[in-house]
């Protein structure tokens, strides 16, 4: 009797060890940080993308900052970084292993050449568009080259574009602080990441200058590759 009682016991552990395999529960293997210059738009579509992506094994931070100046999206970074390290040395707890700073030119070229300088000495991946964030948004509906004088005139050209696939209605306007808008804009998220790979080819943005550009694919292949590999 007792023998077999350990029998079912062992089954049982078995099946629980199983279970818990089959639902994912492990460890982080990497650490990423993203700290966004918006305070809506940005911070809701990369909150909604990593809750979207589901990530086992890689833990990722979205911190937003102020807004208005990519200056202190790099040095909340690396505050966030140097805090970080400390808190590691007295809880054993994972470093940063990558650190993203997503920002935007928006008509202030000095202290953005300035962001872009000083994040590169620190070793932290730039994630930069010009004229502003919504150049990605655009990208989801057609591919451009053409260069745009402000951001207000970027968006009139994405809510044309929404409003000839009717996700705006006639009245409607575009929304930054819609927390909606990575539900809206994902059915269309491999036209946007093929439109942004077309525009590397053809459309060179190196120095990250380039108008108009944007890196955002960069750090969402990023997040679909930590995706495959857990």
């Amino acid at each position: 009797m007792p023998k077999k009682l350990a029998n079912k016991s062992l089954k049982r552990g078995k099946s629980i060890h199983e279970l818990e395999r089959r639902t994912g529960n492990k460890e982080p293997r990497k650490y990423l940080l993203i700290v966004v210059e918006g305070q809506e738009t940005e911070y809701n579509y990369f909150c909604a993308l990593k809750r979207d992506m589901r990530l086992q094994t890689t833990k990722v931070e979205v911190i937003s900052t102020s807004g208005g100046d990519p200056l202190v999206t790099v040095d909340k970074a690396h505050d966030l970084v140097q805090e970080k390290k400390q808190e590691s040395k007295r809880t054993g707890e994972l470093e940063y292993d990558e650190v993203f700073c997503v920002f935007d030119e928006d008509n202030k070229p000095e202290k953005y050449k300035e962001a872009l300088l000083k994040a590169q000495g620190y070793n932290f991946i730039c994630i930069t568009s010009i004229p502003c964030f919504e150049f990605w948004f655009l990208l989801h509906y057609c591919y451009t080259t053409s260069p745009f004088t402000s951001c207000n005139h970027l968006v009139k050209k994405l809510e044309t574009e929404q409003r000839n696939l009717c996700i705006l209605k006639k009245g409607e306007y575009y929304d930054k602080s819609n927390i909606d808008l990575y539900k809206i804009l994902k059915p269309k998220l491999t036209d946007a990441l093929a439109h942004a790979a077309r525009l590397d080819k053809q459309h060179q943005n190196s120095d990250g200058c380039t108008n108009p550009s944007t890196k955002v694919h960069i750090l969402v292949k990023k997040l679909q590759d930590q995706k495959n590999f857990g």
